[in-house]
C-alpha cells in the first residue's frame, strides 16, 4: 500500500454527529460548529450566509509517510470570498509540503473573480524540491521495472480570461515550466524513453490562448446542473527559450447532475484530454497520471505512474451526504486513463480505478470539504488520497 500522506483530525462525538444538532434540515453544520458545540458553552450554530469580501478560511495541518519521501509535514489551506454579489466564488489554495529528505513543494493555485465575473484571474504558482518514480512511456509499461530521479522544478502559469456572454470566457496567458538539475537515482531495464535525454535540463515557455464556460459558482462543491468546459491551447517557441517548439491542448470537462433529481446527492462526470504535438515536448512535461493542475486525475495509482505524448481521462463520481446536516457525505468513484503508445501512436488498452470517499464538510460557507479516498486499480495498485475541497 502506497499512503502519501496522513492527516490526523479531531474525533467527533457521537452526539454532535447523530444527535441533538441533526434534528433540523435547514441547520447545516461544519469542522467549525463542532468544535464549538464541544468546547464553548451555550453555542448556538451559525446558520448565516457568506458576505460580500469576507475570507472564508480552511486550514488542515498534518503529517505523514511514504517510502519514497520519508516523513513528511504539511498544511492545506483554502481561502475562499466572494469579490462582489452575484458573482462566483473566488479560491486561493496553499499546500506547502517538507518531506524528511529535504523535498519541499510548496504550491499556489488561485481562481480569481472580478464584478459580474467580467474577469478571471489564473495562476498555478509552484517550486519541487524533489523525488518521482518514471516508469517510462504508454500505458502497458511494467509495474516493477522503473528509474527513479531527483529534480527541481519551477512553474509559473498565469492567465487573464474577459467575458465575452453569460458564463462564457475567452483569455490569454503564459506557462513557464522548468525542469533542473536532474539526477538519475536508480536505473532499470526501461529502453522506451532513449530518444529523450531526460537528465538534461528543460524549459517548455509559451503563450496560452483559453477558452472557458463556467456555470458552477462555487468550485469548491458544485451543484446539479454546473457546467465546466476549459480548453487551453499552448505554443512552446524556442525564442521565448522553450527547449522546442511543440503544441499541446489540455481540454477540462465537467457536468454535475442531482441523482435522484431534487436531491442534494450528485452525479459528476469529468473527462481531460490532455495532447502534444508538432515537435518533442520535454520528458517531464509530457501528460502523466496526477499531473493535471491538481494533481487528481488518476487517484488509485501513483503520481507519474503512466505518461505519453497524449492522455485520455474519464471519471464518474456520485457523492451523497450520510447525515442530513451534511456534516459527514461519502462517494464512489470509477475512473479511466489511457496513453499513447511510443511504438505506434495507438492508445493503449483503458487503465481501470475506482475507489472510495469519506467526505467531512470543513467550512459550510464557502461549501469545503475534506475528502479522504481510497482506491484500487490495475496491477494492483492502490493507495490512499486527500483533497481539501472536491476532487473536481
Amino acid at each position: 500500500m502506497s499512503i502519501s500522506r496522513i492527516i490526523f483530525l479531531v474525533c467527533i462525538p457521537y452526539k454532535v454527529v447523530f444527535g441533538q444538532v441533526d434534528t433540523s434540515k435547514n441547520k447545516l453544520v461544519d469542522v467549525i460548529d463542532v468544535w464549538h458545540l464541544v468546547f464553548s458553552k451555550n453555542y448556538s450554530i451559525d446558520t448565516s450566509k457568506a458576505k460580500v469580501k469576507e475570507p472564508l478560511l480552511s486550514i488542515l495541518p498534518g503529517f505523514g509517510y511514504s517510502q519514497l519521501t520519508g516523513f513528511t509535514v504539511l498544511v492545506d489551506g483554502n481561502i475562499s470570498f466572494y469579490t462582489q454579489p452575484n458573482t462566483n466564488i473566488s479560491v486561493i489554495k496553499l499546500t506547502p509540503e517538507y518531506a524528511q529528505n529535504k523535498q519541499f513543494t510548496p504550491i499556489l493555485t488561485t481562481s480569481i473573480w472580478t464584478k459580474n465575473n467580467q474577469y478571471n484571474f489564473v495562476s498555478d504558482w509552484r517550486y519541487y524540491n524533489y523525488k518521482v518514480i518514471d516508469f517510462g512511456l504508454g500505458g502497458s509499461t511494467n509495474p516493477f521495472i522503473f528509474n527513479t530521479y531527483s529534480y527541481q522544478f519551477l512553474r509559473f502559469h498565469q492567465l487573464l480570461s474577459r467575458s465575452i456572454s453569460s458564463n462564457f470566457l475567452l483569455g490569454i496567458g503564459y506557462n513557464f515550466d522548468k525542469h533542473f538539475n536532474i539526477i538519475q537515482n536508480e536505473s532499470q531495464l526501461n529502453t522506451n524513453v532513449s530518444n529523450y535525454e531526460i537528465t538534461k535540463p528543460t524549459l517548455s515557455s509559451g503563450l496560452v490562448f483559453n477558452v472557458l464556460y463556467d456555470s458552477r459558482k462555487n468550485e469548491n462543491s458544485p451543484v446539479s446542473g454546473g457546467w465546466y468546459f476549459n480548453s487551453s491551447f499552448i505554443k512552446n517557441f524556442k525564442f521565448l527559450k522553450s527547449s522546442s517548439n511543440y503544441y499541446s491542448l489540455y481540454s477540462d470537462f465537467r457536468h454535475y447532475v442531482s441523482l435522484p433529481q431534487g436531491s442534494n446527492n450528485i452525479l459528476a462526470f469529468w473527462n481531460i484530454n490532455w495532447l502534444t504535438f508538432g515537435g518533442q515536448s520535454p520528458y517531464f512535461d509530457l501528460p502523466s497520471t496526477l499531473w493535471d493542475t491538481y494533481d487528481n486525475a488518476g487517484r488509485t495509482f501513483i503520481q507519474g505512474r503512466f505518461r505519453g505524448k497524449n492522455m485520455l481521462y474519464y471519471e464518474a463520481e456520485y457523492r451523497f451526504d450520510i447525515i442530513k446536516n451534511q456534516l459527514l457525505g461519502g462517494a464512489f468513484f470509477a475512473n479511466i486513463q489511457s496513453f499513447s503508445e511510443p511504438q505506434n501512436k495507438h492508445f493503449s488498452n483503458p487503465i481501470l480505478g475506482y475507489g472510495a470517499s469519506l467526505r467531512t464538510k470543513v467550512n459550510k460557507k464557502s461549501k469545503v470539504y475534506f475528502v479522504v479516498s481510497y482506491g484500487l486499480g490495475k496491477g494492483g495498485a492502490r493507495g490512499f488520497f486527500f483533497n481539501l475541497g472536491d476532487v473536481y
